[in-house]
């Protein structure tokens, strides 16, 4: 008994983390990307807006199932097959949406914060 409701929480934890994960995608896509995208005039905003469409599909869709081990496979497959397939477009849209206009940090940024950031000790002067 001990192991199954350990199997169970685990199962829960991993759906719970999936759907973490889905539901911010939705907000960056419905948030940042589309917006991005219509103003600058390119990009598939019609798969983006259908890309939020599956992803909220697919956590009704979870939230719907009873089992959590079955719930754990939906969840699999929203994280390794689906998000995976959105990121695309996702990706897709910031190589043509304008530096300006896009709103989320780059890959660039994320790798090399170091270097787009001001630090404290650059605009202290010690004299």
């Amino acid at each position: 008994a001990e192991c199954v409701a350990r199997q169970v929480i685990l199962h829960d934890h991993y759906t719970g983390t999936v759907e973490m994960e889905a539901l911010t995608l939705v907000d960056m896509i419905s948030q940042n990307i589309i917006p991005a995208c219509k103003t600058a005039g390119v990009g598939d905003v019609a798969g983006l807006e259908s890309s939020v469409a599956t992803l909220k599909s697919a956590v009704a869709e979870i939230h719907a199932t009873e089992d959590s081990y079955e719930k754990a496979k939906l969840a699999r497959v929203l994280r390794l097959e689906t998000m995976i397939d959105i990121r695309a477009i996702c990706d897709a849209a910031e190589e043509v949406v304008p530096a300006d206009l896009w709103s989320l940090a780059s890959y660039k940024e994320l790798m090399f914060l170091d270097s787009h950031t001001e630090h404290p000790s650059d605009s202290f002067d010690y004299e």
